[in-house]
């Protein structure tokens, strides 16, 4: 089956600056935003394994929703100008990976995506949509996700018309454009029927499918004060309903065929972006010729034992439990591991107290173990039945005291920005488990 990925470009650049501290090359060109987006395609190359994408970008400020409400958008602040100068990259970016970027004057990238699939729905594509927007999952179809992401892109729901249906009590993708329209929202300055939230809204479509049907139904509606919003903004919510549906039949001149993948073995474009803007773990994933100043190869070989591990002599170790998303109370703890600087063990967690020596060493005090997230490791060993005793050094914590302002939640992320480019992620050293977070990127 085909497979299309199509990305919301401004969405996730603002995600990617935000989550990501004001970086710079020696230029003193800014590049976080470029960063986290190279880190994210790089995640969905390899992970999604799609053969057809697309990034749709806003082309410009007004589009034809300010024609029917000049304040649609009103309230949103000024883009930075550190970030503007990075959009210029993240083009650049894009077509060193000959990936199809569009937009489109008068309409938003929310537009293309919807159009595009649409397209894609009816040609039994398997579509995914990455954004920040939840205005995105009204698109939802049994072949259409969209991967919203909550925090960064780290914490990612997956819009699907079940989840749908569980999350909002019900309703269906379509019906996400009536709950706009009832409750506004505040993000792209809908106004909505004053008073009326997220539960009323739901409640109502419930009842009657529509906003259109809402009002068809008003006498019907107990409640004198809810019948009286209603009464009063009836304008505003049918407008708000228009301004919040998406164009799925946008005149876009890109094709499905448009989106088609390929030279992706060229690199050389890669590697003299990645050299101007100093991305020495991305330069060294694809250049073999980087000279020792960009980046110092480390690789190890992973062992699924601790046979040739003695215990008895190692005083220090990083190590790590790998859950299956983010509540370390609830979520299966899948694997554990740990490093000594020479060996890099791997195993299944259910089997952790199957190594005497290893339990013995991780309760013994006197023994330092560096881990990343102290918090969720004491839980997911105490969940095991495992006194962890001495973590003498947590990353996480580290990176927080340097800079409170990132959000970056996994180790790959952390130490890239410190100098080491060979750090493995999640898929190379676990495999592709399933339920594991889809999308577990470097914010």
């Amino acid at each position: 089956m085909n497979k299309l990925v199509l990305i919301d470009g401004n969405s996730l650049s603002f995600r990617a600056f935000y989550a990501l501290p004001l970086l710079s090359n020696k230029a003193g060109i800014h590049t976080n935003a470029v960063y986290g987006f190279a880190m994210l395609l790089e995640k969905i190359l390899k992970e999604e394994k799609p053969n057809h994408f697309l990034v749709a970008f806003d082309a410009g400020k007004t589009t034809f929703r300010h024609e029917k409400y000049s304040e649609y958008k009103g309230g949103r602040q000024k883009t930075p100008p550190e970030l503007s100068e990075q959009f210029p990259y993240i083009r650049q970016l894009l077509d060193a990976y000959h990936i199809k970027r569009y937009e489109l004057d008068n309409y938003e990238a929310d537009d293309i995506i919807g159009t595009l699939s649409k397209e894609a729905d009816k040609a039994g594509f398997q579509t995914i949509i990455i954004t920040g927007d939840r205005d995105l999952t009204q698109l939802a179809t049994d072949n259409v996700t969209i991967y919203y992401t909550k925090k960064g892109v780290t914490d990612v729901d997956h819009y699907t018309p079940d989840f749908i249906a569980e999350k909002y009590n019900g309703l269906t993708p379509n019906q996400i454009i009536d709950m706009k329209g009832l409750m506004g929202d505040t993000s792209d300055n809908i106004p909505g029927v004053a008073g009326v939230g997220e539960k009323t809204a739901i409640k109502l479509l419930n009842q009657f499918d529509t906003v259109e049907g809402v009002y068809e139904h008003l006498d019907e509606i107990s409640g004198k004060k809810l019948k009286e919003k209603l009464q009063n903004s009836k304008e505003d919510a049918l407008m708000s309903k228009e301004l919040a549906t998406i164009n799925v039949d946008s005149p876009i001149e890109v094709k499905l065929e448009d989106t088609l993948m390929t030279n992706q073995g060229e690199q050389q474009e890669k590697i003299e972006l990645f050299k101007k803007l100093e991305f020495k773990q991305l330069l060294a994933d694809i250049d073999q010729s980087a000279s020792v100043e960009d980046a110092i190869e480390k690789t190890f070989e992973i062992e699924t034992s601790f046979d040739n591990v003695d215990f008895t002599s190692l005083k220090e170790a990083a190590i790590h439990f790998e859950l299956d998303g983010g509540n370390y109370l609830r979520n299966n703890i899948l694997k554990f591991s740990l490093f000594t600087g020479e060996k890099h063990i791997v195993i299944n967690a259910d089997d952790i107290n199957n190594y005497a020596e290893l339990v013995s060493w991780l309760e013994n005090p006197n023994t330092k173990k560096v881990v990343y997230d102290a918090k969720k490791t004491y839980v997911a060993s105490h969940r095991l039945g495992i006194d962890i005793q001495n973590i003498s050094f947590d990353i996480m914590l580290a990176s927080y005291i340097i800079d409170p302002s990132r959000t970056i939640s996994d180790v790959q992320s952390v130490v890239s920005l410190y100098g080491q480019s060979f750090v493995k992620d999640d898929v190379s050293i676990y495999g592709k488990v399933r339920n594991l977070r889809c999308l577990k990127m470097m914010f």
